[in-house]
């Protein structure tokens, strides 16, 4: 309960555009930043992902918190029956990302079910 009161909004973006969240909605940057399966369906190699992790962070406030969940040695994901793209990565080289952009890992988990995801 104490979670959901403290949520005041869900803010829709586009992470595939400079212009992640309309200029029109005047908005602050965040304290938390959720960003589920996100990544690494927006961007398909590390170089995308650091373009599309600092857009993120550019709305992060500076001690803000960024939680995020996605898969590691993946090629693929689908939607029905429809195939799409998603960035095959290892550890290793998703935290050197992590490390150009200036993050520091607090917590990492490791899940492995049908997929990997980190």
């Amino acid at each position: 309960d104490r979670v959901r009161s403290s949520v005041t909004d869900v803010i829709p973006c586009d992470l595939s555009k400079d212009a992640v969240i309309p200029a029109e909605l005047s908005l602050k940057p965040f304290d938390v930043m959720i960003c589920s399966l996100v990544w690494d369906v927006v961007a398909v190699n590390a170089a995308q992902l650091e373009v599309v992790i600092r857009r993120c962070l550019a709305w992060l406030s500076p001690k803000g918190v960024l939680v995020v969940q996605g898969s590691l040695h993946e090629e693929w994901y689908t939607v029905g029956s429809a195939l799409f793209p998603v960035l095959n990565i290892d550890k290793e080289t998703l935290f050197s990302v992590f490390d150009k952009c200036g993050l520091k890992v607090e917590k990492w988990e490791t899940r492995t079910k049908c997929s990997t995801h980190y």
